[in-house]
């Protein structure tokens, strides 16, 4: 083994080729964040699925990221009635915070780089609405917006804002992949009058049958 390691060692000073180990412990941390988010990406779990209420999971999403992105009005607009999708509550869970998440770095790039119109008021919009046995979830913001070639945004290290890896809408597309679903972007619509829009992420995933029950009613039911 010590004889292996010696010629290992002689071939890299030959070569001039680095030792991978010293390589890894001089990334940045930007690069060591990059570095896992491949590993995720890679070895992306199988979905743990149980049918469960899309309203609960955005309701959630929504009060945990409204006491993170003070000063923006985060607006919730959901049935009245359940939602049910067969999804892995905890990996759904993680991609709509990192939307919403998202939407409130988009604001704040537009506030550091454009000067917003009088009555500007930031502002993210989480809508969802059953269509055709189709849960439509849509994450709006009045932020920077969408490149022109919008499409890149959904491979790796592509993004719109100064310092980001470009690999949140990749896992989150994903995710949304491994549930049957389907993730888009589009120009947000207008908030108020003025002509600035900011994107829109809309997910479409299949819904359960009706009179399925929810994960809450397993959870209650095993009690």
């Amino acid at each position: 083994l010590r004889h292996a390691r010696a010629e290992s060692a002689a071939r890299r000073a030959e070569t001039g080729a680095e030792d991978p180990m010293t390589q890894i412990r001089g990334r940045s941390a930007m690069d060591q964040a990059v570095a896992e988010t491949e590993i995720l990406l890679a070895r992306m779990p199988t979905p743990d699925l149980a049918e469960t209420d899309l309203t609960d999971l955005a309701r959630g999403a929504v009060l945990l990221q409204d006491a993170g992105l003070p000063g923006i009005d985060i607006r919730l607009d959901v049935p009245d009635g359940p939602v049910l999708v067969s999804l892995d509550a905890t990996m759904m869970s993680q991609a709509l915070t990192n939307l919403i998440k998202n939407a409130g770095e988009a604001i704040e790039a537009y506030q550091q780089k454009q000067t917003p119109h009088d009555g500007y008021s930031p502002q993210i919009r989480v809508n969802l609405q059953a269509v055709d046995n189709t849960a439509v979830l849509t994450v709006a913001d009045n932020g920077i917006g969408l490149p022109e070639d919008r499409n890149k945004l959904l491979e790796p290290y592509v993004t719109t804002r100064d310092g980001g890896t470009g690999l949140g809408l990749p896992i989150v597309k994903k995710i949304v992949e491994e549930h049957g679903g389907a993730l888009s972007l589009s120009d947000a619509p207008q908030f108020d009058t003025a002509a600035h829009q900011g994107a829109c992420i809309e997910i479409r995933l299949p819904m359960a049958k009706a009179g399925t029950p929810t994960r809450k009613q397993e959870q209650s039911a095993a009690q």
